[in-house]
Parts: structure tokens; C-alpha cells; sequence
């Protein structure tokens, strides 16, 4: 019985980890398609005030749309696009005060 919960909690890291990779990678990417790779601009924007970069805030925002992100998976849609669109939404939402 042990053996079998130590590798349920091995599994669920494992799965938190492979989690975290993947908002990291798609915050690269979608900060690079907005030019935003490098600076701070977004953290207050987009994340909790503990992220050093605006790619971590964008992780961190991406994290908070886990749940949304797999619907739109399982739908067979383009989560980048779909993430791309989201974020431009917020973005010019918060430029144009809206």
C-alpha cells in the first residue's frame, strides 16, 4: 500500500511538472509573437506581483486558464491561437482602459 502511494504522489509531481514546462514554453512564445520577451511591463497586468519577467507572468497567467486551456484541447482547437487571441484581448483591453 506504500509503495502504491509514493507513486501516486511521484505521478502527480511528474504531471505538475510537465504542467508548468508547458505554460512556460507557450508564455516564450506568445511573448515573443508580442514583442514583450524581455521587461516587467506585464507582471501586474497579468500575474500576482511575485514573477521577476513578463514571461512569468505570462506562465502565471496561463496557469490560470489550466482548466479553460484543456476544454479548448479537447475540442481539437489551437490552444496557442486560441491563447494568442485571449491574450491580445486582455492586453488591448488594458491599453484602451476597458
Amino acid at each position: 500500500m506504500g509503495n502504491h502511494k509514493v507513486l501516486k504522489t511521484i505521478q502527480a509531481q511528474t504531471k505538475l511538472k510537465a504542467k508548468k514546462r508547458e505554460f512556460r514554453l507557450l508564455a516564450e512564445l506568445l511573448a515573443r509573437q508580442f514583442h514583450v520577451s524581455h521587461g516587467t511591463h506585464l507582471i501586474n497586468l497579468l500575474g500576482c506581483g511575485d514573477e521577476k519577467t513578463n514571461v512569468d507572468a505570462i506562465a502565471f497567467w496561463l496557469a490560470k486558464q489550466g482548466e479553460y486551456l484543456e476544454e479548448v484541447k479537447a475540442l481539437q482547437i489551437d490552444p496557442l491561437n486560441h491563447l494568442h487571441n485571449e491574450l491580445n484581448k486582455k492586453l488591448m483591453s488594458a491599453e484602451f482602459g476597458g
